[in-house]
């Protein structure tokens, strides 16, 4: 009778935990495995095998295939009940080639291996009570882990520039890694490339300049769930490899691209852009690190004073030198590392040697975009005229005077000052001034009325080279 109790007991909780593992998405047998490794019982990836041990001695055997594809195979190992059980995995049909061993549960619970075995190749699995004793059940299931990319360099998968991976390192303490190889193009370009971590780990990328880890490389870090993104100089023409890993060999995913950032203009002396009179032309600074923006014009054979115009179009400041040749050491004494801020423009006045090439040089912060323009003196003497022009009397117990002030754009820039008692003649020259904004004029009398005007001059070959006049401005000293 109390046999009877026992077996329909036992029964019962092994159909519930059949059951529950079922229900949980996982197939299940509770077929025995063989008596030996010679009898062992062929599994099936993904099916969970379901073990009692009911005498002593009774270990059972398995075996499986692994398939030709290069990937992990995971072992989830269960227990409920009576002694440790341990589970032994080997390569051969005896005990000669062991994978793992000494691999046991002493309380209930599961636990997971994940291995690296060889593509077709059979495996054997032991599994055996402790002392042979009788009393626990076990169970446990072999599943395929698939690579999503291989971990060879030299074969690593080709990226397209500008072409997003997504993929996932699928294993921890395995030293997984997924590789892939991308070649830059002929062009005069930069590669920005972005690393992100999809999952709680971080993820490491390094790049070598060839096939294998001897290589040089650089390596970026993204933490859980960021982005960072780094912007490289590269050789031409090259075929670089990528490296992915987890942080410190953890299971993790990941997104990573490579683009390339064509560079607007030429890098040094040698391939500075050709700058032409009078064309604005809008360029950019990729990086405040690596890129440095080369123009470079010619001087007419009978001027020598030009205008370079400075727009920041960004945030961040931009800085300028002017060269006398393609030579660090000829910098021009007003043009050298002048700053132009943020968001602002300033145009410059220089007297250049005739018939020469001029080099000018343009860094900046990440992403300062920016418009340079050259004129000569003969596009603007006609046509320009200082501006915001004011002035302004102030009479005292002490001092009386005229304050002329107006918008200071052309550095190197002359003005000359005239003044009349009449608003449309009269008017003699009383002052000429260079980089400043303002003028005081202390030669006047009080209860007289004076009217003035401004305009630009250059000396050019010998001539006097006049813009146009600014508005009149009339003053009264009281």
């Amino acid at each position: 009778m109390r046999k009877n109790v026992w077996k329909t007991w036992k029964k019962t909780v092994l159909s519930l935990a059949v059951t529950m593992l079922v229900t949980a998405g996982l197939a299940v047998t509770a077929k025995a495995g063989g008596a030996s490794f010679g009898a062992a019982q062929p599994l099936q990836m993904g099916q969970r095998q379901q073990l009692s041990f009911q005498t002593s001695g009774d270990a059972q055997y398995y075996s499986f295939t692994t398939d030709s594809v290069a990937g992990w195979y995971s072992i989830n190992f269960g227990k409920s009940g009576g002694e440790r059980v341990y589970l032994d995995v080997y390569a051969t049909p005896d005990k000669s080639k062991p994978i793992l061993t000494d691999w046991s549960l002493y309380g209930d619970g599961n636990i997971t291996k994940v291995l690296s075995l060889s593509p077709n190749t059979k495996y054997y699995i032991m599994v055996v009570p402790k002392g042979n004793k009788v009393g626990a059940t076990a169970n446990f299931v072999v599943t395929k882990i698939n690579d999503d990319y291989g971990n060879d360099l030299a074969s690593g998968r080709v990226l397209s520039l500008g072409g997003t991976i997504a993929g996932n390192i699928e294993v921890s303490d395995m030293d997984e890694s997924d590789t892939f190889r991308f070649t830059t193009t002929g062009n005069n370009s930069y590669y920005e490339v972005s690393l992100s971590s999809t999952a709680s780990n971080g993820v490491y990328s390094n790049i070598y300049r060839g096939p294998d880890t001897s290589y040089d490389r650089t390596e970026i870090y993204a933490g859980g769930g960021s982005t960072n993104t780094v912007i490289y100089q590269l050789e031409r023409n090259r075929t670089y490899y990528v490296r992915i890993t987890g942080r410190s060999n953890d299971q993790t995913s990941y997104k990573f691209v490579v683009k390339e950032i064509k560079d607007d203009a030429g890098n040094d002396f040698a391939d500075a852009t050709k700058m032409s009179n009078g064309k604005t032309l809008a360029k950019t600074i990729q990086d405040d690190k690596l890129d440095t923006d080369f123009f470079k014009f010619k001087t007419s054979k009978k001027q020598t004073y030009y205008q370079l115009t400075f727009k920041n179009k960004s945030k961040n400041s931009m800085r300028v030198t002017i060269y006398n040749n393609n030579d660090i050491a000829s910098a021009i004494n007003e043009v050298n590392n002048l700053y132009v801020d943020g968001a602002s423009t300033k145009t410059i006045w220089l007297k250049l040697k005739k018939n020469r090439t001029h080099y000018v040089k343009v860094t900046g912060g990440d992403n300062c975009s920016y418009n340079i323009q050259l004129k000569d003196v003969k596009s603007i003497v006609k046509k320009t005229a200082p501006s915001s022009f004011k002035a302004k009397g102030y009479s005292g117990w002490f001092s009386k005077y005229a304050s002329l002030t107006w918008k200071h754009k052309c550095e190197n820039a002359n003005y000359e000052i005239y003044r009349s008692t009449s608003p449309n003649s009269g008017f003699k020259k009383i002052k000429t001034v260079k980089n400043t904004a303002s003028y005081t004029d202390q030669k006047v009398k009080r209860g007289a009325t004076y009217y003035y005007k401004i305009r630009y001059v250059v000396k050019e070959n010998g001539k006097i080279c006049k813009t146009k006049w600014s508005k009149v401005k009339k003053v009264k000293i009281k």
